[in-house]
């Protein structure tokens, strides 16, 4: 298992670039995770979780 950390200031692109990644890794037939360490709006809707197989896990206040 490889695990990637993304962190940023507020609208540096994390989540865009996250969207990608998980693009690009279930066009080569891989699976992703993502962890959500961050309280406000959802960005992950159950489209998106379910269209590519991603199971969601949030932490707060971690």
């Amino acid at each position: 298992m490889r695990v990637v950390s993304i962190s940023g200031t507020r609208g540096s692109g994390k989540t865009t670039l996250i969207r990608k990644l998980v693009s690009v890794l279930s066009a080569m037939g891989r699976s992703a995770g993502i962890i959500v360490n961050e309280v406000g709006e959802e960005d992950y809707t159950p489209d998106f979780t379910s269209t590519y197989g991603i199971r969601l896990a949030k932490l707060r206040g971690g």
